[in-house]
């Protein structure tokens, strides 16, 4: 580990393109001002933390109460995620879901997350699978391990009111020019054996870029965007 010493107004550089800055020493407590490109994830690690835990959580779910809970909710599909039309020629993968049984995609119609997703950081291609749920839920079946999948949702239908301002530091990755390219999903957590208590993770969104099949989980740190918004029946 690396110790240095700082005085307020100075800096430390990571690499090339990341600059620590001491602003404010105040008791125990100093504040850091960080420069670093937009595609670079910046995190308080409790933040990074909670969301490996949650995504932790909501991977694992019993299917039959993923039913029963998405059941008991009357929602208003706000709109539904739609890929673009597969290619003819496009060659098809089948995956033996732990989950779903044996499903079948056609391979341009996977989307990617170059990142990986907190706590599956090997984790990177998934389907989207919309013909076990109906809309506004689906299925995110990791195609490179059969055994990880995330029940996920329109964040629009469990919370009218979401608007994030986000994807601005995400459009390099997904190759989009503008946030308006973007949709979101969101992941449920069902508690084993407690399918009623089903929550919501507001506070990161997957945000997808459905043109060019790319996906990224970002973080929204605002109070009322919670990793455990609850649904009620």
């Amino acid at each position: 580990m690396l110790i240095l010493t700082r005085k307020i107004g100075e800096s430390i550089l990571v690499g090339d393109h990341i600059r620590l800055v001491v602003l404010e020493i105040r008791g125990r407590q100093i504040r850091l001002g960080i420069e670093a490109p937009a595609e670079i994830v910046v995190l308080r690690e409790e933040i990074a933390q909670r969301l490996t835990d949650e995504n932790l959580r909501a991977a694992t779910f019993n299917y039959q109460e993923v039913q029963q809970a998405v059941n008991a909710l009357t929602l208003k599909v706000a709109q539904c995620l739609t890929l673009p039309p597969s290619r003819p020629e496009s060659p098809a993968v089948t995956i033996e879901s732990q989950a779903l049984g044996r499903v079948t995609v056609p391979e341009d119609r996977i989307i990617t997350f170059a990142s990986g997703l907190p706590g599956f950081p090997e984790a990177r291609r998934f389907a989207l699978i919309n013909d076990h749920l109906e809309p506004p839920f689906y299925c995110l079946q990791c195609v490179d391990n059969p055994s990880l999948a995330f029940v996920v949702a329109d964040p629009t239908a469990l919370a009218p009111d979401y608007r994030p301002k986000n994807g601005a530091g995400a459009l390099q990755e997904l190759q989009a020019s503008s946030p308006e390219e973007l949709q979101a999903l969101v992941t449920l957590t069902i508690p084993p054996g407690r399918p009623r208590e089903i929550t919501a993770n507001l506070m990161s969104p997957l945000l997808i870029n459905p043109q060019q099949r790319l996906g990224k989980q970002v973080v929204i740190e605002r109070p009322h965007y919670s990793h455990q918004f609850r649904l009620s029946p």
